[in-house]
């Protein structure tokens, strides 16, 4: 069946996703994460999109963008995975494709959907059995709200040398769990184990769905033309 038509929008969020291709690992070893977390930093400083929350799992990703302009995301997007499919074939002396298809992406509403995603994304490596705790787990954006720690990947900038981008923007959202720093990532931990629910894992499906948001969210985005339910997967029934 031919693909569907992207859901973008301009001044968005994006919960984006992409898997190896027949969910093969596409990172093996630390200087892998490390390669495409410089990817990212590399075209996060050249388009300019605000980077919230992220997980590296062994065979697929998470990120949770904000976006001006919708182009942004399907360049950004296909210049991050092509240039680390070559970096990733350089290395291991592999061929072909190296991601399952096209990524997928979800618009979430800029209110407790937007934290409660981010807090999704994190818990990635404790939900799979890869780490005890969140806080273990190196690639992902965790420990810079849990406890403050800066995620600042260098990147070479022809004709500027050596150049620092900060991978994350804190998430608007944050500054409301507490008053001062230690409040804060005390409360992140907290509402982060919460999201350890089958309920949690339900609502950030990416099934037949490309919005995230309450009704309101929606109703708004259907009056701008967009399609806010996905269609049924398949062939249509036999009557």
């Amino acid at each position: 069946m031919p693909r569907g038509p992207r859901l973008t929008l301009d001044n968005a969020i994006f919960h984006i996703i992409n898997r190896g291709n027949g969910r093969q690992e596409v990172f093996h070893d630390e200087k892998d994460f490390e390669t495409f977390l410089s990817v990212l930093a590399h075209y996060k400083d050249i388009w300019g999109f605000k980077m919230y929350n992220f997980c590296l799992m062994p065979n697929h990703f998470h990120l949770l963008w904000e976006i001006q302009k919708a182009e942004t995301l399907s360049r950004a997007m296909q210049a991050i995975t092509l240039s680390y499919s070559r970096a990733h074939h350089a290395r291991y002396k592999t061929a072909g494709y190296l991601w399952q298809g096209r990524f997928k992406n979800m618009i979430i509403e800029k209110d407790n959907y937007l934290l409660s995603c981010g807090a999704y994304i994190e818990r990635n490596p404790k939900r799979a059995g890869l780490v005890a705790r969140p806080e273990e787990w190196r690639w992902s954006s965790y420990r810079f709200y849990a406890f403050g720690e800066p995620i600042k990947i260098p990147i070479i900038k022809i004709g500027e040398g050596k150049k620092l981008i900060e991978l994350i923007d804190e998430n608007p959202l944050y500054k409301d769990f507490g008053k001062s720093p230690g409040e804060r990532q005390r409360n992140y931990r907290d509402f982060v184990i919460e999201m350890d629910n089958e309920e949690t894992k339900e609502k950030f499906s990416f099934r037949d769905k490309g919005i995230l948001g309450g009704e309101v969210f929606k109703k708004k985005l259907e009056e701008m033309g967009l399609k806010v339910e996905a269609g049924r997967r398949g062939r249509p029934p036999r009557q």
